[in-house]
């Protein structure tokens, strides 16, 4: 421009054109060219023209928001660029969902670039690296994992609203509330809600429609979203970044909740519930033919509310909408909702046994297990019977004894055969909480041979951690092998973000059991966290708030780990007492203790014996076994000791190798054990191929550096390489070698500062970095010099320091 030329700049909105114009007039400045920075919503001013209406040459033109101009401004400006009279710089917008009529100025202003009359330069939206990084840049970079997922999806690629959800967020979280349920409830009247209104001003209202739409029925299957919006909308949506399709057979469609939101705004209350009556009618006149069940929820929604129906409704497609209603509600933590779908089917249809199991689950989730509650005496439905089997396995762990048999019973008399799926995965199940692996697997196995689909799935991952949990490291990464190439190449139907979500939880467990890290997982959880996001209700943000706090832990990566647990919980109160999760969270205690974070670790290992402490087996020896380990790192041996005998004994008559192994070597470690200790473990794992039978069949290294007990006791987590810790000690390379030198400047630089005893918070104020980033440097070098924690990369670096 400073030579003369023509540049018409194009993007979406909030991608920084007006930014990019300021910048523009700087480097003029610096070079000595003077320019005139207007806005497109006013006239271009008089003074700015010479003879004949063109303007003045000599000054450059920044015009922003050109696609503003009035006519007479616009076509003054485009014959003064072809005929070289003056530069000109126009920021246009390209909206991201074409608009229904063409806008000549913007059409005019394009064809200066096409024609040859001036350069195009497209800005792009944010990519979603550029917008987290965006997040963390602007001061928000301490939010947890999922609450940073959630506003880059809002966004949608805006800087403008970029920055302020993530202030909102900040601010939130800054006041200890969830920065997710700030975002939700904006007033109208805040900056980030004129962001929005903006954001969506390339709309019409028929995207406007279909944006609200697919936003009142969160999961709906694509097939379904075309019988009641026009296809090229939805696509068109798609493209503009408004909705995501989820990667599945049903390629279910989630809106972006705070742009459907404003959508709704705009288009008010009266045409939403428009929009809502016309879906539920086409759902109607299909007369059960077809079926949508968040299109039911819609129904239900006006059933409860004694709203008119916009087309006659048959009773049982009524108490059917009912109960997928009351199903979802508990699904997703809303007892109370459920509770008032499922009473309002059950007076219509008392022997509905599925609006008898919501009924139950609603009120015995809500601390009410007899509150006049009826159950089945039959349940032979499969869809009935996958629910039962859900609920006699909670209500049993929590104590509710009584009803969980009722159910069970129920289960027996609607039998279908010896071999019913759902009868023989709950006998695995009880299985593994009683520590019997080698019938678990065994039964796992058979049980696969004769299933399909999740089922088989679910019980190849079953036999897959009998195995880990027996040190057959070849046997369980096989089945793995064959669970990932089933749920990355999508020849399971039907799984949901959460069941890909668990199924990575226990892939990842099942290597942890058999000591090993495993990388490719936890780049598959963040893939699976950007997806949570997408769809956004509390469950689906819960649950992976829960595996990215587990993928943290084991990274290293505490403070992470820490906020992620904390926000899941929060967001998603079940998973306080859910028996699955427990173990989980006990994984993530032992590995921030072994980061020195003994404090946070201590409290999650006290709230889980608080609702565990007459769980199963299986689960009162890991509560155990974690109190062991928390209080070894802590040097509270005497403590260690005692929780351990604990350990110990629950698995005297039990064929647990993995566990029983680890819980000897920790006796050997704190002096409450003898060589025989160490002769039963080599019986133990004589036949196992574990990464962790090596290390267990030596007495504990003795370091010069730290305690016997702490590096035993960290060894007993994720094994070392195949030499020997004396070896890797006599090996070790200097800073300046070469095995060190892969490591670049700032990973060196923060393992330093590891060494010399800062927290990750320290080192960002020190360095200037977010914490995000320096967990980042961590994770990358710990992989490098094949540290096992955060602790073992600062004490690496110590050595050679010393060394050196």
């Amino acid at each position: 421009m400073a030579s003369g030329g023509a540049v018409v700049l194009v993007g979406p909105l909030g991608t920084g054109k007006t930014e990019t114009m300021h910048r523009v007039a700087h480097a003029l400045a610096e070079r000595d060219v003077a320019s005139d920075l207007i806005r497109g919503l006013a006239r271009v001013p008089t003074a700015l023209a010479g003879s004949g209406g063109l303007p003045v040459a000599g000054a450059v033109l920044l015009v922003d928001d050109a696609h503003d101009l009035d006519p007479d401004s616009a076509s003054m400006l485009i014959e003064a660029v072809c005929r070289q009279r003056v530069p000109v710089c126009f920021a246009v917008e390209a909206p991201t969902v074409a608009r229904a009529s063409s806008d000549p100025v913007t059409g005019a202003l394009l064809g200066l670039a096409s024609k040859g009359f001036a350069r195009r330069i497209d800005l792009e939206p944010l990519g979603d690296a550029e917008a987290r990084s965006f997040v963390v840049e602007s001061g928000a970079g301490d939010l947890d994992d999922m609450t940073i997922e959630t506003i880059v999806w809002l966004a949608n690629g805006s800087r403008a609203l970029l920055k302020e959800l993530a202030e909102v967020a900040r601010e939130a979280s800054a006041d200890g509330r969830d920065p997710l349920v700030a975002v939700r409830d904006v007033p109208v009247w805040a900056r980030l809600a004129d962001t929005v209104h903006s954001h969506l001003a390339g709309l019409d209202a028929d995207h406007l429609g279909t944006l609200v739409t697919i936003h009142r029925f969160p999961g709906l299957a694509s097939a379904h979203a075309v019988r009641i919006r026009p296809q090229h909308e939805i696509d068109a949506l798609r493209r503009g970044g408004y909705l995501h399709r989820e990667e599945s057979h049903t390629g279910s469609l989630w809106a972006n909740p705070l742009l459907a939101q404003g959508a709704a705004r705009i288009l008010g209350a009266a045409q939403v519930d428009a929009l809502v009556g016309s879906a539920v009618s086409r759902l109607l006149e299909g007369g059960g033919r077809w079926w949508s069940p968040p299109i039911a929820t819609g129904l239900a929604d006006l059933l409860l509310r004694g709203g008119a129906l916009p087309e006659p409704a048959p009773a049982h497609l009524c108490q059917r909408a009912l109960r997928d209603a009351a199903r979802r509600n508990n699904d997703d933590g809303r007892w109370a909702a459920a509770e008032a779908y499922a009473a309002m089917g059950i007076a219509g249809a008392a022997d509905d046994a599925g609006l008898q199991l919501e009924l139950a689950h609603a009120r015995v989730s809500a601390g009410e297990p007899s509150a006049g509650l009826r159950l089945p005496e039959i349940l032979s439905d499969e869809e009935d019977r996958a629910r039962a089997l859900l609920l006699s396995a909670t209500w049993g762990v929590r104590g509710y004894t009584s009803r969980a048999q009722e159910l069970r019973s129920a289960l027996e008399r609607g039998a279908s055969g010896p071999e019913d799926p759902q009868v023989t995965f709950a006998l695995i199940d009880a299985l593994g909480l009683s520590l019997e692996w080698p019938e678990a697997r065994d039964a796992a196995h058979d049980a696969a041979k004769v299933t399909t689909g999740q089922w088989r799935l679910w019980c190849w991952l079953m036999e897959a951690y009998a195995r880990g949990e027996l040190a057959d490291a070849e046997g369980a990464k096989r089945l793995l092998t064959r669970v990932d190439e089933d749920v990355i190449d999508g020849g399971t139907p039907g799984l949901t973000t959460t069941d890909r979500l668990w199924i990575l939880m226990v892939e990842l467990a099942t290597h942890l059991v058999l000591g090993e890290d495993a990388p490719p997982i936890h780049e598959r959880i963040a893939r699976e966290r950007r997806r949570a996001a997408r769809e956004g209700n509390d469950r689906v943000l819960g649950i992976a708030g829960l595996a990215v706090a587990l993928s943290a832990a084991v990274r290293g990566e505490s403070d992470a780990a820490v906020r992620s647990l904390d926000a899941a919980r929060a967001r998603f109160a079940p998973l306080r007492q859910d028996m699955a999760v427990a173990g989980v969270k006990l994984w993530i205690a032992q590995f921030l203790a072994s980061n020195g974070r003994t404090g946070e670790a201590r409290a999650i290992a006290e709230r889980v014996e608080t609702v565990w402490s007459e769980g199963p087996l299986s689960l009162r020896h890991a509560c155990a076994a974690t109190r062991s380990i928390i209080d070894a790192l802590d040097q509270r041996n005497d403590e260690a000791a005692r929780a351990l005998r604990g350990a110990l004994a629950a698995t005297t008559s039990r064929q647990s190798p993995m566990r029983r192994a680890r819980d000897l070597y920790r006796g050997v470690a704190l002096d409450v054990l003898g060589e025989e200790a160490l002769l039963e473990i080599r019986r133990l794992l004589h036949d196992g191929r574990s990464p962790l039978t090596h290390a267990l069949s030596h007495p504990p290294h003795r370091s010069p550096r730290e305690g016997t007990v702490r590096s035993a006791f960290l060894g007993t987590l994720i094994a070392q390489t195949p030499s020997s810790s004396d070896a890797s000690a006599a090996a070790s390379p200097r800073p300046g070698s070469a095995e060190s030198s892969s490591l670049t400047r700032r990973e060196c630089e923060i393992a330093t500062l590891i060494a010399a005893g800062m927290s990750n918070r320290q080192i960002a104020d020190h360095l200037f970095i977010s914490v995000r980033t320096v967990e980042s440097h961590i994770y990358q070098a710990r992989g490098k010099v094949g540290a096992g924690s955060r602790r073992g990369l600062g004490e690496y670096f110590a050595g050679h320091a010393i060394g050196a």
